[in-house]
């Protein structure tokens, strides 16, 4: 049986939950719509720039080095604040100086339609410099509001510096049970997870993006490569549970995962890769519920989304024994949906709607509100770029550089930091490429555009919700018997 062919611009991994189809791969219009970054975004790839904070932080994974902040929106509900108050003490102890401990609210937080740098001039601090937490603004930054508040643009550009989480639910409840539970985790006084990474990726019947991911990440994460690469966490003690294609990536088995019933018991880290449901924007309550699903093994090329195909945030139950969990969720839309498609465009130039407002996935929501450290997920479309380069050779270090971090008991925020060098890196080869298009000069092919921006754009558009100082506690992991 001859290999899949692999199609000359990127797949995206992503069902229509109505119809069962898969997204196409982007076609010529899209790509010429596509616009290079700005220089701030290809400066963090130089040399001098590659730590976010500057000379003066010895170790960024330390708080009363590095700080920590909390931004809100400028009119956001007094009773969000009081009900974080928990977490925010609980920093405020461990950081123990008032120039390293901020919170960004009132006048100083947010306004509406205000962007990154604005909000950066306003503080005195610069988006394209190394990180001085003692000029303003800490190093570790918790955005606490919803994405049409506070856009995930301006998460992302302050991203590249700064370590930067968000925290946004619908329900004031919700930000107290993340807070109480993150802190009674660190505090030493949770039940104690087991020194296991949890790897979940289906590899659907006829389906080549999943099939692609399965067969390019699973042999890495096993240490079955065939280059002496190790099993994922093997220097950090880890040992892998492994839940790849038929049979084994299914929803009862993401389903035990979740409830800590797998042999060994709660794992402290999660990865989870797999097409992510995409839902009308004439259903926005679907949206709400259902955006960014993971699509399960049981589900089959064309065949709508249920409940027996997909699993939502709804499932992640009472039942769940997540408070602890670290999680890496890599799924079209897993952590959130832009308002509009960034690859789609109407007759006419503009933009595709995708939803009435911007919103932050219901399944990451549900893992933090029972208790999960954070999540690192994708808030737009994503494609096998993300662990394949633009030449298609595996680069799964994409994936595994930010879960063994964690896995050292390094902070989610500077875990996730790789993904932002990824994302300047992209930008420095597209913007090399795009200068083919001077008078004179050779002009690279769309398929290799294509690629470059969707190494770029898969790279962009990871984000940390959740506390981005959020770490596993060496204390709370054991060893299986």
């Amino acid at each position: 049986m001859s290999a899949p062919t692999v199609p000359a611009t990127p797949i995206p991994l992503g069902v229509v939950g109505e119809t069962g189809a898969t997204r196409p791969p982007l076609d010529e219009k899209a790509i010429a719509q596509m616009q290079p970054d700005p220089d701030m975004v290809r400066k963090r790839s130089e040399p001098e720039n590659t730590l976010g904070v500057d000379s003066g932080v010895d170790d960024p994974a330390d708080l009363t080095q590095a700080g920590w902040g909390v931004l809100f929106a400028s009119d956001a509900d007094p009773a969000i604040k009081a009900a974080l108050q928990p977490l925010l003490k609980w920093r405020q102890s461990i950081v123990n100086d008032v120039k390293l401990f901020r919170v960004f609210d009132g006048p100083a937080g947010v306004r509406p339609s205000q962007s990154a740098s604005s909000w950066a001039a306003n503080k005195g601090v610069s988006l394209t410099a190394p990180v001085n937490p003692l000029k303003g603004v800490p190093y570790y930054l918790m955005i606490v509001g919803s994405p049409q508040r506070i856009s995930f643009d301006f998460q992302a550009q302050f991203d590249l510096q700064w370590a930067v989480g968000r925290l946004h639910f619908e329900k004031v409840e919700d930000y107290a049970a993340y807070a109480e539970k993150l802190v009674e985790y660190e505090k030493g006084t949770a039940a104690p997870r087991t020194r296991q990474v949890a790897i979940w990726i289906p590899k659907n019947q006829g389906d080549l993006a999943t099939s692609f991911l399965a067969s390019s990440v699973g042999p890495d994460f096993l240490g079955k490569a065939g280059d002496g690469t190790p099993a994922l966490g093997q220097r950090q003690k880890f040992t892998v549970a492994s839940f790849i294609g038929d049979g084994q990536a299914t929803k009862a088995n993401l389903t035990t995962i979740v409830n800590g019933g797998i042999d060994g018991g709660p794992p402290a880290v999660l990865f989870t890769g797999s097409h992510g449901a995409e839902w009308s924007i004439d259903t926005p309550e679907v949206q709400q519920r259902k955006q960014g699903a993971l699509v399960t093994q049981e589900w089959t090329r064309g065949a709508r989304l249920t409940g027996s195909n997909c699993f939502t945030g709804d499932d992640v139950t009472s039942k769940a024994k997540v408070q602890g969990l670290m999680a890496f969720v890599f799924a079209c839309f897993g952590g959130g949906c832009p308002a509009t498609d960034s690859y789609g465009y109407e007759p006419d130039g503009k933009k595709i709607p995708l939803t009435p407002e911007p919103l932050i996935a219901a399944f990451p929501k549900a893992l933090l509100r029972s208790g999960a450290l954070a999540v690192i997920a994708h808030i737009d479309r994503a494609f096998t770029y993300g662990f394949e380069d633009v030449m298609g050779t595996p680069q799964v270090q994409l994936f595994r550089t930010p879960l063994e971090l964690l896995m050292k008991g390094k902070p989610v925020g500077l875990a996730a930091d790789a993904l932002n060098l990824q994302w300047s890196s992209a930008a420095a080869l597209l913007g090399m490429a795009l200068g083919g298009n001077l008078p004179g000069k050779p002009q690279p092919s769309s398929s290799t555009l294509a690629n470059l921006f969707i190494a770029r754009d898969d790279a962009k558009n990871y984000m940390v919700l959740g506390d981005p100082a959020a770490r596993l506690n060496a204390s709370q992991l054991v060893k299986l018997t």
